[in-house]
């Protein structure tokens, strides 16, 4: 009589020579799981996290409708990847800005990443493991939640696997294969850039797979068309924005979140930094340094910031390192914008996608072990799984941003699963992988990492009261903020959230109310000064506006903005003196903050010294040839001497610089009259 596992190796057997071939199997898969994702997707069509997108989603989201509306050259690089909000762009210029559609697409996404994680699998390991791994998928809780979010998440899992798919299957085929692979995963980096630390080993891979001499010549077609698909986004940032931009430029961001001094491997908001109003720092730096910075100067400055933390502490730094590796490898679902954990309480039908991280970590490590003997058949997919986990690490850990990998670790687990009848046979392998499985189910327990539940909660009540504010319902959206209050009533963050749902209401007064509150908890935070001085400007609290700034500038002796405003402050208040004082302590720190050239020199006017003003507007023009308001400025104060031909010129820059400006040719007209007029014209 057959033992039990010889039965259950039998019972596979059959299995695999049902699933060895045909297609029946993956449009099975695909539909069953289209059917799981798209009841998600009914279920939460109304939540509010759907209807209002903030933070990343808010940025694809806005750059699509521009884009819908015509604008396909962008006016500055591209910060995230640009594949995802093209792809919205084409769906709302389709069916209209409907959420419900672009949902119910991206769960068509995962349902095909299902299918073709099956197909890889039944070319890698034997299909019941294909099986296994792509059921696992299905039934994946996390992964129906990201790929329905307004992100990329779902685009990126599914080029991927295309990737893998024509990966396995090119040893022996056709180069065009090859060239398919490269153009497929170019695709991918579109939507993420940092698939491409997976593609250079790939590249690798396509050299030591082939032994004949077509190795090169595959490995060559595989790079040209990766750079093909990636050289439009590169001619594009440098068109627009002339500057150097490969894909996107928020890589120095996400490494100063993944490494500063106080990071955690997770993301952490920036103290100062607006991350909903302000996901690409721009104005955050603009306000540091004193001038518009071109993308790749903003990815730069958090990059310098970063790597003075990192070379003033190496192994705090190695120690981040080690810690952001066990994250990717951990079971639990580390929130950025949503938390799955928070959702999952909420909906029953992520319920029913029992399947968690945890286990597929778990059991999907030890399949790759089971696998590493057969290195040349599995190595491409263990290569993608650690490739993939460094180019996380070396930023910051997210359940999303891990997301990609999942589909693999699936089949792996399937693997794993398969493989024990084969185990049982063996006594002594199956005790070993049984105490490998419970190890790797210590490990990676969630409870190791899980951030504290009260501080989870936090986020989403902030979050939610963002988007009600968004929503105008600025009563909800206060109850909302004041629930995370109540949890932390000593963090100052909370009142500074408060402060900026009353401000968007248009209550300056209580805006300022809560801006005090968070200074008395956290007196030191410059933002908050500089914030709160915005706000006494606007009730005409001109005196209190300065001391805020003042206190802004003592705690960052850098913020060039705090210093401009409080000299255009200081400027309307007519103590002029004091006004050019600011100005100047501007143009030292930032030499080319065009503003406060600008300022300087309209302060000179005001005081009468039109020769001083003229000196400085000249300056101004010759810094920043495209700056229109020193034109502008320039010619009113040469024609305030009736300098009328210096006028002229510099009123035609200003025309030429700002066309939509109607009352600006009026005024050219009127000067070229002048001009034509007065022989005599003073040059």
């Amino acid at each position: 009589m057959a033992s039990i596992p010889d039965r259950f190796e039998r019972a596979l057997d059959a299995t695999d020579r049902m699933l060895a071939v045909g297609r029946r199997v993956p449009l099975f898969l695909f539909l069953a799981a289209l059917a799981l994702k798209v009841g998600y997707v009914v279920q939460t069509a109304d939540a509010l996290h759907v209807k209002v997108p903030i933070m990343d989603a808010r940025y694809y989201d806005v750059m699509a409708q521009d884009v819908a509306r015509g604008h396909l050259v962008r006016d500055e690089a591209y910060f995230m990847g640009p594949l995802y909000p093209y792809f919205l762009a084409l769906v709302y210029s389709t069916v209209g800005r409907d959420f419900t559609w672009v949902r119910v697409l991206q769960a068509a996404g995962g349902a095909l990443t299902v299918a073709l994680t099956f197909l890889i699998g039944r070319r890698v390991f034997r299909p019941s493991a294909a099986l296994a791994g792509a059921v696992l998928l299905a039934l994946h809780g996390a992964m129906t939640f990201y790929e329905t979010e307004l992100l990329m998440e779902w685009m990126g899992a599914l080029l991927n696997a295309a990737a893998l798919l024509l990966l396995v299957r090119a040893p022996g085929s056709s180069t065009r294969t090859y060239a398919g692979a490269g153009a497929v995963l170019g695709l991918s980096a579109l939507a993420r850039a940092s698939i491409l630390v997976f593609a250079i080993f790939a590249l690798v891979w396509i050299l030591r797979v082939e032994r004949d001499r077509r190795r090169v010549r595959n490995a060559l077609a595989f790079a040209l068309a990766l750079a093909a698909v990636l050289a439009p986004a590169l001619a594009h940032n440098l068109a627009v924005s002339r500057d150097f931009v490969p894909v996107t430029s928020n890589a120095g961001i996400n490494f100063f979140i993944g490494n500063s001094r106080a990071a955690n491997g997770t993301f952490v908001p920036i103290r100062g930094v607006d991350e909903i109003d302000d996901v690409t720092t721009s104005e955050y730096v603009e306000r540091a340094t004193g001038r518009a910075a071109t993308p790749s100067e903003v990815s730069h400055y958090w990059f310098e910031r970063a790597m003075k933390d990192v070379r003033s502490d190496p192994a705090r730094a190695l120690r981040l390192m080690a810690r952001k590796v066990a994250l990717f490898f951990n079971g639990y679902e580390i929130p950025q914008i949503e938390s799955f954990d928070v959702h999952v309480a909420e909906s029953p039908w992520l319920r029913v996608l029992f399947v968690r991280t945890w286990f597929v970590v778990a059991l999907g490590i030890l399949g790759m072990i089971l696998a590493a003997r057969t290195w040349r058949s599995h190595g491409l997919l263990s290569g993608y799984v650690l490739a993939y986990g460094a180019s996380i690490a070396l930023f910051f850990v997210t359940g999303r941003y891990r997301s990609q990998v999942v589909p693999v670790l699936c089949l792996f687990a399937g693997f794993a699963l398969v493989s024990l009848p084969a185990l049982a046979r063996r006594p002594r392998a199956a005790a070993a992988s049984a105490f490998g499985l419970v190890l790797l189910l210590l490990v990676t327990n969630p409870s190791i990492f899980r951030l504290d539940d009260s501080m989870v909660m936090y986020r989403e009540y902030v979050h939610r009261g963002r988007r009600l504010s968004e929503l105008r319902s600025y009563a909800p959206a206060l109850r909302e903020i004041d629930r995370a209050i109540a949890i932390y009533s000593k963090q100052a963050e909370g009142y500074v959230q408060r402060a900026v749902v009353h401000k968007e209401n248009g209550d300056d007064f209580k805006a300022i109310e809560d801006y005090h509150r968070a200074l008395e908890l956290d007196p030191a935070a410059p933002a908050v000064h500089y914030d709160l001085a915005q706000a006494l400007r606007r009730v005409n609290l001109p005196g209190e506006a300065i001391r805020e700034y003042q206190l802004a500038v003592r705690y960052d002796p850098g913020m060039v903005q705090a210093y401009n405003n409080m000299g255009v402050t200081l400027r309307e208040m007519g103590r002029f003196e004091e006004a050019v004082g600011a100005f100047r302590k501007v143009t030292e720190i930032a030499p080319n903050y065009a503003k406060a050239y600008n300022n300087l020199g309209a302060c000179y006017a005001e005081m009468g010294r039109t020769q001083d003003a003229i000196a400085v507007f000249e300056e101004t023009t010759r810094r920043f040839p495209d700056y229109a308001n020193g034109f502008k400025n320039l010619a009113m104060a040469y024609a305030s001497q009736k300098r009328v031909r210096p006028a002229l010129a510099a009123m035609r820059r200003y025309a030429a610089l700002e066309p939509a400006d109607a009352e600006a040719k009026e005024i050219v007209r009127k000067l070229e009259i002048a001009a034509a007029a007065d022989s005599a014209a003073v040059d």
